[in-house]
């Protein structure tokens, strides 16, 4: 999972999200992450500057996989789309990485890893920025205008639209018939 606009090579690692794999046994293992400013200024170009929060990772580790759960409960600080004010939005979701054992590294399919074998250890960090980024709605509004926006089932004015009316169509279509066509129609309709 490598959404559009995440760049690793900009990204600065820390080594606060690392997780020690080597020598785990079989079975789950519990992780808490603290979630703060420093997550989201390792990365240029941040959807989000400014947020906290925790986020607790379950590793459950098979024979040949792991499977991460995270579950994240954050508050970020984004700006309104509407009005430029800062406000806080309230993240609270679970997502799952699995990481399979391979040749070499490999974070091509979306939400599946594959390390080299003999990894001692891996970095959650880019996951958890992505999982954060991605749960940051594409239309940012204050809670204030939640009440404002338009709703599917509310009806909408036309103010200003291009080319003719379904009524001018139909009229002009008429005109720019042959009559010999037109003729022809009127056989069919009878």
């Amino acid at each position: 999972m490598r959404p559009y606009f995440l760049d690793i090579a900009k990204m600065k690692e820390n080594k606060r999200f690392k997780i020690d794999i080597y020598g785990l046994k079989i079975g789950v293992h519990e992780y808490e992450f603290e979630i703060n400013d420093e997550l989201f200024e390792s990365f240029e170009d941040s959807l989000v500057d400014n947020g906290k929060g925790e986020c607790k990772v379950s590793l459950l580790k098979k024979e040949t996989l792991m499977e991460l759960t995270f579950d994240i409960n954050a508050s970020l600080e984004l700006i309104c789309d509407r009005s430029n004010e800062p406000f806080d939005y309230v993240i609270d979701s679970t997502e799952t990485l699995l990481i399979k054992y391979g040749e070499e590294f490999d974070d091509s399919e979306e939400d599946i890893w594959v390390i080299p074998s003999g990894q001692q250890s891996i970095n959650i960090q880019q996951p958890l920025y992505e999982y954060i980024s991605l749960a940051v709605p594409m239309k940012k509004l204050h809670p204030k205008f939640e009440e404002d926006d338009i709703e599917e089932d509310d009806e909408l004015e036309w103010v200003y639209t291009v080319g003719e009316s379904e009524e001018e169509e139909e009229e002009s279509k008429e005109e720019d018939i042959d009559p010999r066509w037109a003729a022809l129609k009127n056989i069919k309709k009878n």
